[in-house]
């Protein structure tokens, strides 16, 4: 999968009509988003091969590639970028159909600026939001790793691979636990252990934590509240 690029989030739109193709680009171009055009599916392919995007804006019926089979390439290749379809009514269908491939959502043809416009800055902050929630559980990682380094005096060597181990396991780059987002948030009271626990009891329940990761944060806060006593 391609690396994400500084701070932008790019955005690739695909359509056949060069004229609204034009109009979303002059619609959504803003600070911080770099935003490529393509004309056709199979044009928007070879872009996706070379290129990463964040999210994808993609007409349903072009020719000789369709979206739909733009959108199943996309998220072959990053399975966490966001694609929107547009569509004709007579298309209403597909575009259902499209979302159960794993469209973020769709925009029916004629398609109005404002209902664009609020789409796409719902698409964007879920990845702003996905960073975030990465940048975060990194910095959760991070603290892991050191915790073993202080315990390298007191602890078995065996014993300290065996816990990176567990770390290593824990699946820290999830795109769908956005309830995360406000356990490690700066803003809160930092002994605020009890609500940091009953959040992570909370992600567990909604099945958002494995068994395992659920264990690992949980050992992580017990061992702050004793560091902290």
């Amino acid at each position: 999968m391609h690396e994400e690029i500084g701070l932008q989030i790019k955005i690739l739109i695909v359509d056949d009509d060069k004229i609204i193709a034009d109009i979303l680009k002059d619609l959504i171009t803003g600070k911080e988003r770099s935003v490529d055009v393509c004309h056709d599916g199979l044009a928007a392919i070879e872009r996706i091969q070379k290129n990463f995007y964040d999210l994808i804006i993609v007409d349903l019926v072009m020719p000789r590639v369709g979206g739909l089979d733009v959108l199943k390439y996309a998220r072959k290749i990053n399975p966490d970028v966001i694609v929107i379809i547009i569509t004709g009514y007579a298309s209403l269908e597909t575009a259902i159909m499209a979302i159960k491939e794993g469209a973020y959502d769709y925009i029916r043809k004629p398609c109005k600026l404002d209902e664009i416009k609020i789409v796409v800055e719902n698409a964007i902050d879920k990845i702003s939001l996905n960073r975030e929630n990465r940048e975060l559980l990194k910095k959760l990682q991070d603290a892991y790793h050191e915790l073993m380094v202080l315990k390298k005096d007191k602890n078995d060597e065996k014993e300290i691979l065996a816990e990176e181990g567990k770390i290593a396991s824990i699946n820290f780059f999830s795109s769908n636990m956005p309830i995360l987002h406000y356990l490690y948030n700066t803003d809160s009271p930092p002994n605020n252990y009890v609500d940091k626990l009953q959040a992570l009891s909370s992600l567990k329940e909604n099945g958002l934590l494995t068994e395992s990761e659920f264990k690992e944060f949980k050992n992580h806060l017990l061992r702050m509240i004793s560091l902290n006593k």
